[in-house]
C-alpha cells in the first residue's frame, strides 16, 4: 500500500467519523475556490440557457411583429380601394338606386346680403 492510500485509511473520513477530521487552511481554502469554480460554471450553464431561450423568442416575436406588418399593409390597401369614390358611387346605385338629380332638379339657393 503506498503512502497516500496508508494515509487516507489512517484518517476517520472512511470510518465515518466526520466530526473527528481536521482541515488544514490550506485544503479548506482549496475547497473554498473548488465551490467558488462550481457554483460559476452552473452559473455560466444556467445564463447561457437563459440567454439562447430569451434570443428564441425574440425572434419569434419580430417574426410575429414582420407579419403582423404586413397584414397591416395589405388592410390599408384594402380600405383604400373600397373607399374609393367610383366604388361608393356604384353600390349607391345598385343597392340604394340612388342616382344623380338631372338639371331640372337641381335648384340654386342665394342669400340675400342685408
Amino acid at each position: 500500500m503506498n503512502a497516500a492510500a496508508k494515509q487516507l485509511t489512517q484518517r476517520n473520513v472512511f470510518n465515518g467519523h466526520f466530526s473527528d477530521m481536521h482541515l488544514s487552511k490550506q485544503s479548506c481554502f482549496q475547497l473554498v475556490l473548488l465551490s467558488a469554480v462550481l457554483c460559476s460554471a452552473l452559473a455560466i450553464i444556467y445564463t447561457t440557457n437563459l440567454h439562447r431561450m430569451l434570443c428564441s423568442q425574440l425572434e419569434s416575436a419580430q417574426q410575429q411583429a414582420h407579419r403582423l406588418e404586413l397584414q397591416w399593409g395589405q388592410l390599408l390597401l384594402e380600405q383604400a380601394s373600397l373607399a374609393t369614390p367610383a366604388r361608393v358611387q356604384q353600390l349607391a346605385e345598385d343597392k340604394l338606386q340612388m342616382v344623380l338629380p338631372t338639371d331640372k332638379q337641381t335648384f340654386v339657393l342665394r342669400v340675400r346680403a342685408q
